[in-house]
Protein backbone atom coordinates (compact mmCIF):
# COMPACT_ATOMS: atom_id res chain seq x y z
CA UNK A 1 0.00 0.00 0.00
CA UNK A 2 1.28 3.29 -0.74
CA UNK A 3 1.24 6.12 1.79
CA UNK A 4 2.39 9.66 2.52
CA UNK A 5 3.77 11.56 5.55
CA UNK A 6 4.56 15.44 5.83
CA UNK A 7 8.85 16.13 6.78
CA UNK A 8 8.76 19.72 6.80
CA UNK A 9 7.35 21.42 3.80
CA UNK A 10 7.67 18.16 1.61
CA UNK A 11 5.14 15.57 1.29
CA UNK A 12 7.27 12.06 1.49
CA UNK A 13 6.56 8.65 -0.33
CA UNK A 14 6.27 5.39 0.95
CA UNK A 15 4.96 2.10 0.43
CA UNK A 16 3.52 0.10 3.60
CA UNK A 17 3.97 -3.78 3.61
CA UNK A 18 1.61 -5.66 5.74
CA UNK A 19 -1.38 -4.03 7.44
CA UNK A 20 -1.91 -1.30 9.75
CA UNK A 21 -1.93 -2.38 13.37
CA UNK A 22 -5.21 -4.93 14.24
CA UNK A 23 -3.68 -7.16 16.44
CA UNK A 24 0.37 -6.32 15.91
CA UNK A 25 1.87 -3.34 17.41
CA UNK A 26 5.24 -4.16 15.83
CA UNK A 27 6.91 -2.78 12.81
CA UNK A 28 9.67 -1.75 10.88
CA UNK A 29 11.20 1.68 8.74
CA UNK A 30 13.86 0.91 6.17
CA UNK A 31 15.90 3.53 4.67
CA UNK A 32 17.16 3.44 1.06
CA UNK A 33 20.63 3.90 -0.01
CA UNK A 34 21.73 6.98 -1.25
CA UNK A 35 18.77 9.21 -3.45
CA UNK A 36 21.49 10.38 -5.59
CA UNK A 37 22.35 6.83 -7.14
CA UNK A 38 19.31 6.05 -7.64
CA UNK A 39 18.08 4.46 -3.96
CA UNK A 40 14.74 5.08 -2.85
CA UNK A 41 11.79 3.17 -1.45
CA UNK A 42 11.65 0.26 -4.41
CA UNK A 43 15.61 -0.50 -3.80
CA UNK A 44 15.19 -4.42 -4.58
CA UNK A 45 17.14 -5.53 -1.17
CA UNK A 46 15.40 -3.45 1.19
CA UNK A 47 12.19 -4.79 -0.70
CA UNK A 48 13.01 -8.63 -0.24
CA UNK A 49 14.01 -7.55 3.60
CA UNK A 50 10.75 -5.99 3.72
CA UNK A 51 8.38 -8.74 1.96
CA UNK A 52 9.89 -11.06 4.69
CA UNK A 53 9.45 -9.31 7.21
CA UNK A 54 5.25 -8.91 6.24
CA UNK A 55 5.08 -12.22 5.53
CA UNK A 56 5.72 -13.11 9.37
CA UNK A 57 3.51 -10.73 11.05
CA UNK A 58 5.70 -7.24 10.82
CA UNK A 59 4.67 -4.16 9.36
CA UNK A 60 7.00 -2.51 7.36
CA UNK A 61 7.34 0.74 5.52
CA UNK A 62 10.23 1.67 2.78
CA UNK A 63 10.53 5.21 2.57
CA UNK A 64 11.65 7.55 0.38
CA UNK A 65 13.60 11.04 1.60
CA UNK A 66 12.75 14.41 0.13
CA UNK A 67 14.73 16.99 -1.40
CA UNK A 68 18.69 15.96 -0.50
CA UNK A 69 20.28 17.22 2.08
CA UNK A 70 24.11 15.52 2.31
CA UNK A 71 22.41 12.90 5.17
CA UNK A 72 21.70 15.64 7.67
CA UNK A 73 18.27 16.64 6.36
CA UNK A 74 18.04 12.89 5.59
CA UNK A 75 17.80 12.18 9.49
CA UNK A 76 15.08 14.20 10.01
CA UNK A 77 12.88 12.64 6.83
CA UNK A 78 13.78 9.32 8.82
CA UNK A 79 12.84 11.01 12.15
CA UNK A 80 9.37 12.13 10.70
CA UNK A 81 8.50 9.23 9.61
CA UNK A 82 9.28 7.33 12.71
CA UNK A 83 6.50 9.82 14.04
CA UNK A 84 4.34 8.61 11.32
CA UNK A 85 4.13 4.87 12.03
CA UNK A 86 3.87 5.70 15.88
CA UNK A 87 1.06 7.54 15.03
CA UNK A 88 -0.75 4.58 13.21
CA UNK A 89 -0.12 2.52 16.23
CA UNK A 90 3.73 0.84 16.35
CA UNK A 91 4.79 1.05 19.70
CA UNK A 92 7.42 -1.33 19.03
CA UNK A 93 9.42 0.22 16.54
CA UNK A 94 12.92 -1.41 14.26
CA UNK A 95 15.24 0.68 12.13
CA UNK A 96 17.27 -0.80 8.85
CA UNK A 97 19.19 1.30 6.58
CA UNK A 98 21.17 0.04 3.80
CA UNK A 99 24.79 1.77 2.39
CA UNK A 100 23.39 5.51 3.01
CA UNK A 101 20.53 4.37 4.44
CA UNK A 102 22.82 2.72 6.85
CA UNK A 103 24.40 5.65 8.29
CA UNK A 104 21.39 7.73 8.35
CA UNK A 105 19.42 5.40 10.34
CA UNK A 106 22.10 4.95 12.70
CA UNK A 107 21.62 8.75 13.57
CA UNK A 108 18.09 8.48 13.59
CA UNK A 109 17.42 5.33 15.71
CA UNK A 110 19.97 6.84 18.35
CA UNK A 111 17.33 10.15 18.64
CA UNK A 112 14.36 8.14 18.17
CA UNK A 113 15.17 5.54 20.90
CA UNK A 114 14.66 2.48 18.34
CA UNK A 115 14.05 -1.03 19.92
CA UNK A 116 16.26 -2.35 16.92
CA UNK A 117 18.29 -1.49 14.60
CA UNK A 118 19.90 -3.06 11.35
CA UNK A 119 22.85 -2.06 8.96
CA UNK A 120 23.14 -3.71 5.99
CA UNK A 121 26.65 -2.41 3.80
CA UNK A 122 26.77 0.50 6.51
CA UNK A 123 29.74 3.38 5.79
CA UNK A 124 31.47 5.07 8.16
CA UNK A 125 30.98 8.59 6.53
CA UNK A 126 28.40 9.88 4.23
CA UNK A 127 28.89 13.56 2.96
CA UNK A 128 28.54 15.74 5.98
CA UNK A 129 27.00 12.24 7.76
CA UNK A 130 28.84 9.98 10.57
CA UNK A 131 27.60 7.01 11.72
CA UNK A 132 26.37 6.95 15.55
CA UNK A 133 26.74 3.44 16.99
CA UNK A 134 26.78 4.52 20.50
CA UNK A 135 22.97 3.84 21.28
CA UNK A 136 21.96 0.78 23.48
CA UNK A 137 19.42 -1.31 21.36
CA UNK A 138 20.25 -4.37 19.88
CA UNK A 139 22.37 -3.96 16.31
CA UNK A 140 22.75 -6.57 13.59
CA UNK A 141 24.92 -6.03 10.81
CA UNK A 142 25.23 -7.61 7.95
CA UNK A 143 28.00 -6.95 5.05
CA UNK A 144 29.87 -8.41 2.49
CA UNK A 145 33.51 -9.74 2.74
CA UNK A 146 34.04 -8.54 -0.66
CA UNK A 147 31.94 -5.03 -0.13
CA UNK A 148 34.40 -2.73 -2.50
CA UNK A 149 32.63 0.34 -1.46
CA UNK A 150 32.73 0.08 2.47
CA UNK A 151 35.95 -2.41 3.55
CA UNK A 152 35.58 -5.08 5.41
CA UNK A 153 38.57 -3.89 7.50
CA UNK A 154 36.80 -0.85 8.19
CA UNK A 155 33.10 -2.26 9.01
CA UNK A 156 35.18 -4.68 11.70
CA UNK A 157 36.13 -1.67 13.28
CA UNK A 158 32.65 0.24 13.20
CA UNK A 159 31.54 -3.15 14.78
CA UNK A 160 33.83 -3.40 17.48
CA UNK A 161 33.04 1.03 18.16
CA UNK A 162 29.25 -0.03 18.30
CA UNK A 163 27.76 -0.14 21.94
CA UNK A 164 25.02 -2.64 23.62
CA UNK A 165 24.41 -6.07 22.32
CA UNK A 166 25.26 -7.08 18.94
CA UNK A 167 25.94 -9.40 16.31
CA UNK A 168 26.66 -9.69 12.56
CA UNK A 169 26.16 -11.45 9.10
CA UNK A 170 29.21 -11.62 7.42
CA UNK A 171 28.10 -12.92 3.18
CA UNK A 172 30.12 -13.94 0.48
CA UNK A 173 28.93 -11.26 -1.60
CA UNK A 174 30.00 -7.50 -2.35
CA UNK A 175 28.45 -3.82 -1.60
CA UNK A 176 25.39 -4.45 -3.45
CA UNK A 177 24.92 -8.08 -2.95
CA UNK A 178 25.17 -8.71 -6.52
CA UNK A 179 27.63 -11.37 -5.83
CA UNK A 180 25.78 -14.81 -5.14
CA UNK A 181 22.54 -13.28 -5.61
CA UNK A 182 19.47 -14.03 -4.76
CA UNK A 183 20.91 -16.19 -2.25
CA UNK A 184 22.85 -13.98 -0.63
CA UNK A 185 19.77 -11.51 0.11
CA UNK A 186 17.13 -13.97 1.09
CA UNK A 187 19.93 -15.21 3.56
CA UNK A 188 20.14 -11.56 5.03
CA UNK A 189 16.27 -11.14 4.81
CA UNK A 190 15.72 -14.61 7.07
CA UNK A 191 18.34 -13.95 9.44
CA UNK A 192 17.24 -9.73 9.29
CA UNK A 193 13.61 -11.44 10.07
CA UNK A 194 14.71 -13.17 12.94
CA UNK A 195 16.75 -10.66 14.63
CA UNK A 196 13.54 -8.22 14.68
CA UNK A 197 11.23 -10.64 15.58
CA UNK A 198 13.29 -11.40 18.97
CA UNK A 199 14.66 -7.93 19.60
CA UNK A 200 10.75 -6.22 19.07
CA UNK A 201 9.01 -8.48 21.13
CA UNK A 202 10.86 -7.92 23.88
CA UNK A 203 9.61 -4.35 24.22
Amino acid sequence: MEVTFESGNETLHATLYGDLPTTSSVGVLLCPPHPLHGGNRHDTRIVTVARELSKHGLLALCMDYGSYGGGMREVQHVLDAVAFVRRKGISSLGLLGYSFGAVVASNAAAIAKADGFVAMSILRHVSDLTSKLDFECPKLFVHGRRDNLASYSDFERLFAEAKGVKQKLVLDTDHFYMDNYPTVINTAAETIRRFFQESLKKR
